[in-house]
Formats: structure tokens, sequence, C-alpha cells
């Protein structure tokens, strides 16, 4: 009995999402400069989340499987130590771009930092990612799915655009997945009330979930990994191929 309360007192409440899928693709952008604040904030690029969230995820392409074969998910955030919340409200507070970063003195602060929310997008059969109308962290009202009819009406979105998106919302909201009304990527598994009473926030370190092949046998929580792998953006399998688009 001793023994077993011992492991979950030590066991990480996160899992890696790489070893779920083959055909998924990570795209961890603050493990890299190539973000909305230019600046890196993730030793590591990885993709954790709790335990049903990353079944959830197995749901979501399943569907994909199912309604438009040859489409897999293309990870961009994932949980997010509370720590580096502050960094990135630090970055904008005080400006227009502070509506979307949560505010880490809040009651909730951010869902990604409970480990139950992901930002992400879709990618084809070759890892080449889809229009989605914008940048992944666009922050921008093209980027709303509440505006996305007045875009589409303007031409400012594609039919096409509005497709992709689509499919992204349809698959997530079948794997249980809640959207929110002004990022096209981000998804919650429940509202900010649901998920405080079911999770509490984190601030542990990636290197306290072994990676894919590895173990923290001998590795205690909160211990560095000195063999974890630099930042630079890397893939559950062959590289993606980000979509580019024009910049506003």
């Amino acid at each position: 009995m001793l023994a077993l309360v011992l492991l979950i007192a030590t066991t990480p409440p996160l899992v890696d999402v790489a070893p779920l899928d083959p055909r998924w693709r990570l795209d961890i952008r603050y493990a890299t400069k190539d973000n909305f604040f230019g600046r890196r904030v993730y030793p590591a690029a990885r993709c954790l989340l709790r335990p049903s969230v990353a079944q959830r995820m197995k749901r979501a392409q399943a569907w994909l499987d199912a309604h438009h074969p040859g489409l897999r998910l293309l990870f961009k955030d994932c949980y997010r130590p509370h720590s580096v919340q502050f960094v990135l409200w630090n970055a904008v507070k005080g400006t227009p771009k502070s509506r979307y970063v949560a505010n880490p003195h809040g009651r909730t602060g951010s869902i990604h930092s409970y480990g139950a929310a992901v930002d992400l997008t879709l990618a084809d059969a070759d890892g080449r990612e889809l229009d989605m109308g914008t940048a992944y962290d666009h922050l921008g009202p093209r980027s709303q799915p509440r505006f996305e009819a007045r875009y589409l009406a303007s031409g400012q979105l594609t039919p096409a655009q509005i497709r992709n998106r689509r499919r992204l919302r349809r698959a997530m909201r079948h794997a249980g997945m809640r959207g929110i009304r002004n990022e096209w990527w981000h998804f919650n598994e429940g509202t900010s009330r649901t998920v405080r009473r079911r999770y509490r926030r984190l601030d542990i370190p990636f290197s306290a979930v072994a990676p894919r092949g590895a173990t923290n046998k001998d590795q205690p929580p909160g211990a560095t990994n000195k063999n974890e792998p630099p930042g630079a953006r890397t893939t559950a399998g062959p590289a993606s191929q980000p979509y580019r688009p024009r910049k506003d």
C-alpha cells in the first residue's frame, strides 16, 4: 500500500502525446523564437497533456480517419508551466494583444497550465500544414472564429480556409473539446470552472515527464534532464511543413 501511495505521489500527472500516434506532428513554437513575441521559453519541443485530454486527441484523429482520410493532427502548444504564463503575460499586458493571453494572476489563469488545453492545426498525408487563413498565433481578428462570416464575405478568408477550420473544429468537438471565440487553433477540455474542479494548476518542468523511449526511474520530479533535447522544433515523425501566409 505504501509503495502504491508513493507511486501516485511521484508520478507526473501528464503524458507525452508523441508515442500515441506516429502520424502526429509537433511544431511547438514556444520552444523556438518563432512565436508572437520572439523568445524561446520552453526548454524542449514537447506536447504534454493530461491523460484524459491525450485520449481525446486519439478520438479526434479517429474522426479524421473516418471522414477525411490522410489528415492528421499537428500540435502547436500543449501543457504550459504556470511560471511561463507570467512571461507571456508580461510581454502583452497593457497592449491590445493582452486579450489573447490569459492573466496568470486571475482565478484560473491559462488552461494550458492545467494540461487541459491544446493549440493545434491539421496537416495532410505529406506533413504539409493546411491553410487556415492565418498563421498560428496571429493575434488579430481574422484568427477569431466569431468573425469568419464577415471575412469570408469580404474575401479576406476563402471558402477553402473556412472548410479547413471547420474540419478541425468538428474533429475536436467529436472528441469532447471546446473551442474559443478568438483563436481558431485553441481547444479546452471543459469550461474554466470544470477544469479548476478537476485539476490543479501545474508548474512542473518538462523533464519530469519521461520522453518516448526513456524513463524517469532514477530522476525525481523537478530534476533537470541533462539529456533533454534542445528546443529546436521537432516532430513525432518526418518534419512538418508549416503554412506561411502573408502577414498583415
